[in-house]
């Protein structure tokens, strides 16, 4: 009975030992670190984003699981999110991560990083261009951007560190046809935002300008041209004419419209139209053309003297023609057709007075015009002569000379302002002659003097006008236009043989 008794309190001794090493506390520690711009929470944890709380002490019965935490993580800043972990056992939907404490320290370690992409928008560009592309952008990011590139057909063409508002593309080395424009974004973590695609055509070809029936040759003193643009894809035009060598500013222009400009000097000048599309494409014509306001030089070499009495019979003239480009000579005789001819000109005439007219018009459009008036004698007499005829200008004239003299009249380039204080005309004589000078223009312009030569030679004249005439040609729409004068001169030499001549040319504004 004894050995039983003794045996039972060893059993029990036995059973409170192992109790009491059943009981033993375990203490464990979590330690939480982060990186970037996020907290982590635990019971008894908030750490990161300045909150300091990251260490959590727990105790346990050795003979008791280890307990475990879950440890919640959130960014602190817009687009920043946990991205990588150590020390977690599993995860848990939410940015959740469960750990299970050990015996002594443990550290979980939690990463943030900002995940968010930029944002960016084409807020402008050309749908067509040439050289370059100019594209507006609207980007923003919740950090900082580091770089945006520009894609045509998805091959970067150009990269910008700084400046994202906008970005000019070269793409005058892109053959024309049709890419896919778009714009990526990419910020300091390398998180990338991309544009929509937007559809650009790159043309290279420039507008087809053509010239309507351009003057190469004019007296005009203010020339025009018209051009035409076949395919209408004109985006604007301009305009100017220059002297050859000369440049000036050129000036806004509309196709099928004619531009015109003054000249103030015979010579080479150049219409010079330059004609843009859309995109930039320029096309540039020059066009050179002659002005030439100088009347052909015309001399009568042979033939009956002005006023002339003749014969009847045929009676003939001929003439000397001479100007820097081609001439067309056209004759009148009195009131007949007027017809083609060629240095000179013959006709048959009957008794009375007769008139013959030559008009010689050179390619620019100068005019020199010769008149000479006659008289053919009846074979019958007069039955009643004139008691009393008109004595000849020289009483005693040398018979022996029945030629007229050669008289040419020039005008020097002069504008309307400089005739109001005297007109200057050139009248040369091939002998001694005297006379009367007329020059008369449209609504009463009107000058005249007399020329008188003592021998072969030039008589300049300087021809002042009424004061009538002088107050129309101040006034401000004349001032502002060319004016078409004709001289008529009268003279006679010492012979009383007669002549006349004549000259249209124009004064410029």
């Amino acid at each position: 009975m004894k050995k039983i008794l003794t045996i039972a309190i060893a059993a029990v001794a036995l059973l409170v030992l192992a109790q009491s090493a059943e009981a033993a506390q375990v203490q464990g520690e979590l330690k939480v670190v982060t990186y970037g711009k996020g907290k982590v929470t635990a019971p008894g944890i908030e750490c990161g984003s300045g909150a300091t709380d990251c260490t959590e002490t727990v105790t346990w019965d050795d003979s008791q699981v280890p307990p475990s935490t879950v440890l919640v993580s959130t960014g602190t800043a817009p687009g920043w999110a946990p991205t990588s972990w150590s020390g977690c056992a599993r995860f848990l939907p939410g940015s959740k991560c469960v750990v299970d404490y050990v015996a002594g320290t443990k550290t979980a370690t939690v990463y943030f990083f900002d995940v968010q992409a930029p944002n960016v928008f084409i807020a402008g560009y050309s749908d067509v261009v040439s050289e370059s592309l100019l594209v507006n952008l609207a980007v923003s990011d919740n950090e900082q951007l580091t770089k945006v590139e520009f894609l045509m057909d998805e091959q970067v063409v150009l990269t910008q560190t700084s400046n994202f508002g906008d970005g000019e593309i070269d793409t005058s080395q892109l053959p024309e046809g049709v890419y896919d424009l778009q714009v990526r974004a990419i910020d300091g973590n390398r998180n990338v935002g991309e544009s929509n695609i937007h559809q650009i055509t790159v043309d290279h070809t420039a507008p087809e300008v053509e010239l309507v029936s351009p003057l190469t040759l004019t007296n005009s003193a203010s020339p025009g041209f018209t051009f035409a643009v076949p395919n209408g894809d004109a985006w604007n035009s301009h305009c100017a004419i220059q002297k050859q060598g000369e440049t000036v500013q050129t000036e806004p222009c509309d196709p099928g419209e004619p531009f015109a400009a003054p000249v103030d000097a015979d010579g080479t000048w150049e219409f010079v139209v330059e004609v843009s599309d859309s995109p930039g494409n320029v096309s540039r014509i020059v066009h050179r053309f002659v002005v030439d306001r100088t009347a052909p030089v015309v001399e009568i070499t042979n033939g009956p003297a002005e006023g002339a009495t003749l014969d009847a019979g045929d009676v003939g003239y001929a003439w000397s023609a001479t100007d820097t480009h081609a001439l067309t000579q056209s004759c009148v005789w009195d009131d007949e057709a007027s017809a083609t001819c060629d240095a000179s000109s013959t006709k048959s005439l009957a008794p009375g007075p007769h008139r013959f007219n030559l008009t010689v018009t050179d390619e620019a459009g100068n005019v020199t015009t010769v008149e000479r008036t006659l008289n053919v004698k009846s074979d019958e007499p007069d039955p009643e002569p004139d008691p009393d005829p008109d004595p000849e200008p020289d009483p005693d004239p040398d018979t022996s000379d029945r030629t007229a003299p050669q008289v040419r009249l020039t005008a020097p380039k002069q504008t309307v302002k400089s005739i109001r204080n005297r007109l200057r005309l050139n009248v040369r004589c091939d002998e001694a002659c005297s006379g009367r000078v007329v020059v008369t223009g449209k609504r009463g312009v009107r000058f005249t003097g007399r020329v008188v030569l003592a021998s072969a030679g030039l008589a300049k004249l300087r021809l002042r006008p009424a004061p009538k005439v002088r107050k129309r040609l101040a006034s401000p729409n004349r001032a502002r236009r060319s004016l078409g004068l004709k001289a008529r001169a009268v003279l006679y030499d010492r012979a009383g043989n007669k002549t006349s001549s004549s000259l249209r040319f124009r004064v410029s504004p």
